[in-house]
């Protein structure tokens, strides 16, 4: 994960469609809004392509994305 600016868009992870859905999820729980980029070539290519699938935020929200998705692999698994 590199930090840019804060009006630049960054990808925060790149890896198979399901966790980047988990992944995105875990964003918009915290408040984070994400764009997912490349599920058209899933659907032609199916995982010919590895980490094709990439979860993109705002600059100014990677480390609050950071964060989040730390959680979530902290969390996950743990029934509340």
């Amino acid at each position: 994960m590199t930090t840019q600016g804060e009006h630049d868009v960054v990808r925060v992870y790149a890896g198979p469609v399901v966790t980047v859905e988990l992944y995105q999820q875990a964003l918009k729980d915290a408040g984070i809004e994400s764009k997912v980029v490349g599920l058209d070539l899933t659907g032609g290519l199916g995982s010919a392509l590895s980490n094709s699938v990439e979860l993109w935020v705002k600059g100014e929200d990677v480390e609050r994305a950071a964060a989040a998705i730390k959680r979530y692999e902290d969390d996950k698994g743990v029934m509340a």
